[in-house]
């Protein structure tokens, strides 16, 4: 199975305790932070889903404005309804802990976490050739989309995810020599882009990877025959292995 760790910190500014139809507790918690890149610090939100038995006993003992450092997997969804398709990156959480001595702020719109962490680790490979464009200010940029799997325990079988992953400048080059089906070890943080629908004119959004490391990868081939086996002709027959006598 590929890589899949998803670690985010930031101050819990909601959490909701809810139910599924199969009766399976669901708690979705919102953390708030803010990262340094650089001299800025960049606004980070993670919408988070934990399940279970942890859901129910974390739901009781969270604080709102509280920080916390959460720990989880992407998990890609897809529906159809009424013919119209749509998809989304969950963020399933399965630790969670409580932060001693953040640097909490308060802020017009609530208290933030400065030094937030955002960090995703993925392992997997291209769904297509990258596609390479340059900027106004000829800053190179890269852009693909990479499959990774995890295994589902629930369905007894693995099961396929998919981000887009954007990388600028030095980055972007290392892209420009893949292919699809590359494989790859991708690091890098999450951010939201969001665009209004020209035709229902509503707001969409959409989870990517921004790239911050880029590892390539070689698989590991197996044997393509037996070893012991004699090997084949050019017309597909195999020579009879000759044996000494005792």
């Amino acid at each position: 199975m590929s890589t899949n760790l998803v670690l985010t910190s930031g101050v819990l500014s909601k959490h909701e305790l809810r139910y599924t139809p199969k009766g399976t507790p669901l708690l979705e918690v919102t953390l708030i932070g803010k990262r340094a890149v650089g001299e800025n610090h960049i606004f980070s939100r993670a919408d988070f889903t934990f399940y279970g038995k942890m859901a129910e006993h974390w739901a009781d003992q969270l604080v709102d404005g509280q920080a916390y450092q959460a720990m989880g997997r992407l998990v890609y969804e897809s529906w159809e309804v009424d013919g119209v398709k749509g998809s989304r990156l969950r963020l399933v959480g399965e630790e969670l802990f409580k932060l001693e001595n953040a640097d909490v702020r308060e802020e017009e719109k609530g208290p933030v976490l400065y030094g937030a962490e955002n960090r995703v680790i993925l392992s997997g490979g291209l769904t297509a050739d990258p596609e390479i464009r340059q900027t106004s200010l000829n800053t190179p940029v890269a852009r693909a989309s990479l499959g990774f799997s995890s295994w589902d325990a629930s369905a007894g079988q693995a099961r396929s995810h998919y981000i887009e992953v954007e990388a600028w400048r030095d980055l972007a080059t290392q892209f420009a020599v893949l292919k699809k089906g590359s494989p790859l070890l991708l690091e890098g943080s999450l951010k939201t882009e969001v665009w209004e629908d020209k035709q229902t004119k509503t707001k969409r959004y959409k989870r990517v990877l921004e790239v911050q490391r880029v590892t390539p990868l070689a698989r590991i081939r197996s044997a393509e025959r037996n070893l012991e086996e004699p090997p084949l002709f050019e017309n597909g027959t195999r020579s009879k292995a000759k044996t000494k006598a005792a």
